[in-house]
């Protein structure tokens, strides 16, 4: 029994399969050939037209200047003299005799010690909540590099407030530059600075 429906089953669709493929030539075939005999329609060219390419700049012109009647005046000579005060500094460069010979890291001239940092001392929170002032005065060492060393409590006002014991952890941040003798650095001894301790108005 199951056999037969098989083979009734392969038997109709064979025929769908032919009906398919005949139905598909149909379609094919029954196209017009009017469209494939005909003579083919030539597309023409587009025409090209030249046109001329304008800037859209502004040019202006430069007027050049007319040249004066006449040229200015010339100064004489004696009139360029310029008077210079008596305390006036010379900026220019000394003249030595057989040339001067300066190496690079020495000094090149005397000079004396001159600060050059100052820190502020730290005010002595006592002296500060009471409203106190005072001053303190520090005896120093300045070294060949303009550092300093050794300071020592001179004088203090008013005393037992604390300004010395400020004043001297102040003074070893203190920089110098240092005095110079024939281009070499020299220790300067017993040097004294004053610090003074003001309340901000």
């Amino acid at each position: 029994m199951a056999a037969i429906r098989i083979g009734i089953s392969g038997v109709l669709g064979m025929l769908v399969t032919l009906g398919l493929v005949v139905l598909m030539y149909k379609l094919i075939d029954s196209g017009s050939k009017e469209l494939d005999e005909s003579d083919a329609i030539k597309i023409p060219d587009f025409l090209h037209v030249e046109r001329e390419t304008t800037e859209n700049a502004k040019k202006t012109d430069v007027v050049k200047p007319d040249e004066p009647d006449t040229p200015p005046p010339e100064l004489p000579e004696d009139q360029l003299d310029v008077e210079v005060p008596d305390n006036a500094v010379s900026m220019a460069a000394p003249v030595v005799d057989g040339g001067l010979n300066v190496g690079l890291g020495a000094f090149s001239r005397d000079s004396d010690y001159i600060p050059v940092y100052v820190p502020q001392p730290q005010y002595p929170r006592r002296a500060q909540t009471r409203g106190k002032e005072g001053y303190a005065v520090v005896q120093v060492i300045i070294t060949t590099t303009g550092g300093v060393r050794d300071p020592v409590m001179i004088e203090e006002f008013p005393e037992g407030w604390g300004f010395g014991r400020a004043a001297v952890k102040a003074a070893n941040k203190l920089k110098y530059n240092p005095r110079v003798i024939d281009g070499v650095g020299q220790e300067v001894t017993g040097v004294l600075y004053k610090f003074t301790f003001q309340m901000a108005k």
